[in-house]
């Protein structure tokens, strides 16, 4: 079974104030190091996939973070605070200045818990948004179609969430849109692996297409692990994928499912390209 906390955050106003607090003060930490703030935020499970798509625990990310890269600068922009309980979800993009006049761009989805009266980071994915992706969302049309007729997977909640992680990644090798309307939330979005930035709609028409029989040879799921924290999981694995042209590479997710009435629904992904698998 996945742990149960059943420690719950205070107001839902005041929460989203502390997390947007702490946003704020950890963005600034990547220009000017503060060891000891991050140092008590970061939990003791703590997982961190960088930029390049390396996994880096407590340790090697707490390392990164004293001697953190050199920045001029570095701002947010689109932060938005989802709260699942004692869970949050806190996403945005970090500009900074390049020395060119240009702008360098960072997505990322942190995950705090309620711990202990403070929140605690428990999960933080980055990925680099490509030149000419836009920063903004990406909004677009859901594509109509059947509705979805099979039976979702009852039993063991850890099971269960491996089970439902194999069909993500079966429905996209079969552009089985209706599975995916089945089972995402209604506040779903997602990061591509170019940094893209899409909503629910946008996603669904995205997984009707038939990507994978187009141009892919192989896209195995290995490496799964999924972490429960209450009422929200979250599943990492990697697609380390072959395309019809030869060209290989590594896709590592982190994907947020929800328990909710109707059973688990998944509220966000983020994809990250690895640069130098091993």
């Amino acid at each position: 079974m996945l742990a149960t906390h059943v420690i719950h955050p205070g107001p839902v106003n005041l929460a989203r104030a502390q997390l947007r607090a702490i946003n704020h003060r950890t963005v600034h930490a990547l220009v000017v190091p503060d060891a000891d703030f991050i140092d008590a935020l970061v939990d003791t499970d703590f997982l961190f996939t960088a930029s390049d798509g390396e996994w880096i625990d407590r340790a090697g990310y707490l390392a990164r973070m004293r001697s953190p890269a050199p920045l001029r600068g570095a701002s947010c922009e689109g932060v938005r605070v989802r709260l699942y309980g004692p869970v949050a979800l806190v996403q945005g993009t970090v500009q900074t200045p390049l020395r060119d006049g240009g702008l360098a761009r960072l997505r990322y989805s942190d995950v705090y818990l309620r711990r202990d009266t403070a929140w605690r980071l428990v999960n933080s994915q980055h990925t680099v948004v490509q030149p000419g992706v836009p920063t903004a969302p990406r909004p677009g049309v859901a594509p109509r179609h059947a509705a979805w007729t099979g039976q979702d997977p009852q039993g063991d909640e850890l099971e269960v969430l491996h089970t439902l992680n194999a069909q993500y990644v079966q429905a996209y090798r079969d552009a089985d849109v209706a599975w995916y309307d089945a089972h995402f939330a209604p506040d779903y979005n997602a990061v591509q692996g170019d940094g893209t930035r899409s909503d629910r709609a946008a996603a669904l028409a995205r997984f009707a297409q038939p990507s994978y029989a187009l141009h892919m040879r192989a896209f195995p799921v290995d490496r799964v692990t999924v972490r429960g924290f209450g009422e929200v999981a979250l599943i990492h694995a990697e697609n380390a994928y072959t395309l019809k042209d030869g060209r290989e590479g590594v896709s590592r997710y982190t994907d947020i499912w929800h328990r909710q009435r109707g059973g688990w629904k998944c509220v966000s992904a983020h994809i990250t390209e690895q640069q130098h698998p091993a």
